[in-house]
């Protein structure tokens, strides 16, 4: 039997960025990916004559993510692009281009409101803290760390701790008088989400959010392109059933269609409920198995797919932005199980447009539209499904389901393109269940564990976070081993992956 240096199970973000870390250094390296194709929640996909992205519809770097695709040689292999966002409701519609413009049109939608101003230089406080330690295109405050660089750090430790809490949000939000305003400023976001990120939010919405031209699984086609080159191999289509274990060390792993394949070392890159549920549940003690099955996620998205008979540049004109966020109201709603039934006709949109960018997802005189929100994998009794898996055959009550709450979002989205409805040439719908059944994430989850610090499964442990285990040659990466979760944790925690089961330190340069 054919032994590997190191194996890796999944290939999304971060099981790619290990397995290239470690085939690139000579490592003889296997990744096993149960999809047709990589990238996880950061997959794209055609239907006919449109490509979709499945899940983010664009990314931010923040000193970290694109430092290592450099490190990795796959940075220019992508022309990359700045996405523009827009903010509209009812009351205000703005571009968020800079501060200035965001405070000005919030304070002349809410004249009564002086807060606003007063929350802003606290924005702006923690945009000049970003700014100072990151740089898109550099990793400054890791990669050249010195003493200097952390007795700069000294006199922002008091308000990181401040920060760093739900609680703090809640406080510097109270300036905001107006009841409804104050809400939304308050939980827009992920859920009970800290203030450094609903501030950083800003920030990146501005300076750092990017987008591979050709389409989010372009850049997965050249990290996939790029393990080869190191002598790397991908399989597509085999899951991981189980890793077999003896003493301390993991041995091999097997896939749900009978494989066997062993290793010196084993790096996964999946959901965590699953690696402790069924993976590899002789690994874990009960109770830490226990607090990661009930540990909370970040939310789940419902996601509707849309090929319209309207050029890419009218569509763009009218849109104006890349990103448009429309607000109905200012209650911010996380569903749940026991949501009502008309729950997402009231939620806040996200319509994502890439035409120019990708002009080979639609044909000509066409476009292709994704509308975003969040959602739940528990609500209406998992979407008519009941208990059963992801592997089921759907009945009626879910495709009926998921039709009316893709409605919902279109005639939503005509507030913002008028007529929509009208011109759709194609038409599908992605909801919690159907991410759960693509990337494996429980509930359909978008980001790992929970944002909010008194929930996170990872956040009261910052310094042991979840990369090790109790097996010596079994690592994790992926959004859900380090906090928070998303893009920038699934890149650095397959890079630290990566060196470490090099025998590197964790953050040593390729």
């Amino acid at each position: 039997m054919e032994t590997y240096d190191a194996i890796v199970l999944g290939g999304g973000l971060g099981g790619m960025t290990a397995a290239l870390y470690l085939a690139g250094r000579g490592k003889k390296t296997l990744v096993l990916e149960q999809n047709h194709q990589t990238g996880g929640n950061m997959s794209g996909f055609r239907r006919g004559q449109f490509y979709f992205d499945g899940g983010d519809q664009s990314f931010e770097s923040l000193g970290i993510v694109f430092p290592i695709f450099a490190e990795l040689g796959v940075l220019e292999r992508i022309k990359w692009s700045k996405p523009r966002f827009r903010m509209m409701s009812p009351d205000f519609d703005f571009f968020v281009d800079s501060f200035d413009a965001a405070e000005d049109a919030l304070a002349a939608a809410f004249p009564a409101e002086g807060g606003i101003h007063t929350l802003f230089g606290e924005i702006r406080e923690v945009s000049r803290f970003i700014q100072k330690h990151s740089d898109p295109w550099r990793f400054p405050l890791l990669h050249d760390f010195s003493w200097t660089r952390l007795m700069g750090l000294a006199p922002w430790l008091p308000k990181l701790r401040r920060w760093l809490s739900w609680d703090y949000r809640e406080k510097a939000c109270s300036v905001i008088k107006n009841a409804g305003l104050r809400r939304w400023f308050s939980q827009i976001g992920y859920y009970r989400m800290p203030f450094i990120f609903f501030a950083g939010f800003w920030h990146l919405w501005i300076h750092d959010y990017w987008y591979p031209e050709g389409g989010m699984q372009a850049l997965h086609t050249v990290l996939a392109e790029r393990l080869r080159e190191f002598g790397g191999e991908l399989r597509l289509s085999a899951r991981a059933a189980k890793i077999e274990v003896k003493g301390r060390r993991a041995v091999s792993v097997v896939t749900d269609s009978g494989e066997i394949f062993t290793a010196r070392r084993f790096v996964y890159a999946g959901d965590y409920k699953k690696l402790v549920r069924q993976i590899a549940p002789q690994v874990f003690k009960p109770a830490f198995a226990k607090k990661a099955e009930q540990a909370k996620l970040t939310e789940a998205l419902l996601s509707v797919y849309l090929g319209v008979a309207a050029d890419t540049g009218d569509v763009q004109a009218r849109l104006g932005a890349q990103h448009v966020f429309y607000f109905p109201g200012y209650d911010v709603i996380f569903p749940h199980a026991a949501s009502h039934l008309d729950v997402h006709s009231r939620m806040w949109i996200l319509l994502n447009h890439f035409g120019r960018e990708n002009p080979a997802a639609a044909p000509p005189g066409a476009s292709a539209l994704v509308l975003q929100t969040y959602s739940s994998g528990d609500w209406e009794n998992r979407w008519k499904t009941g208990d059963g898996s992801s592997g089921t055959p759907r009945p009626e009550a879910y495709r009926e389901l998921k039709t009316a709450a893709a409605d919902e979002l279109i005639r939503s989205a005509e507030n913002i393109l008028p007529g929509l409805k009208s011109k759709i040439l194609y038409r599908d719908a992605g909801t919690p269940l159907s991410s759960e059944r693509f990337s494996l994430n429980s509930g359909g989850s978008s980001g790992g564990w929970s944002y909010a610090d008194e929930l996170s499964f990872v956040y009261r442990r910052p310094l042991k976070n979840l990369i090790k285990t109790p097996l010596e040659n079994l690592l994790v990466c992926g959004h859900y081993s380090l906090w928070p979760g998303g893009v920038i944790s699934a890149a650095l925690s397959g890079k630290i992956a990566g060196n470490l089961s090099c025998g590197r330190k964790f953050l040593e340069k390729f």
